[in-house]
């Protein structure tokens, strides 16, 4: 059950992720095509924010084994 709810929660995170940069993109793209300059920066600044977030997520994904309390 505990890897059940794991794995529930590792395909909501990147349910969340993929929502997040769909929404974004389309703000970047509505943002171009006005011509607004400030949701066009805002979109540019949440993609990188989303982008650290996931490679923060990818690095703990990868320390995040059965060995990996071994590593010191």
């Amino acid at each position: 059950m505990r890897e059940r709810d794991k794995l529930a929660k590792s395909v909501d995170v990147v349910g969340s992720i993929s929502r997040e940069l769909d929404d974004n993109v389309g703000l970047l793209e509505l943002g171009e095509a006005e011509g607004d300059e400030a949701v066009v920066a805002e979109a540019e600044e949440a993609l990188k924010q989303l982008g650290h977030d996931v490679a923060k997520r990818q690095v703990d994904a990868l320390l995040s084994g059965e060995a990996d309390g071994n590593d010191t």
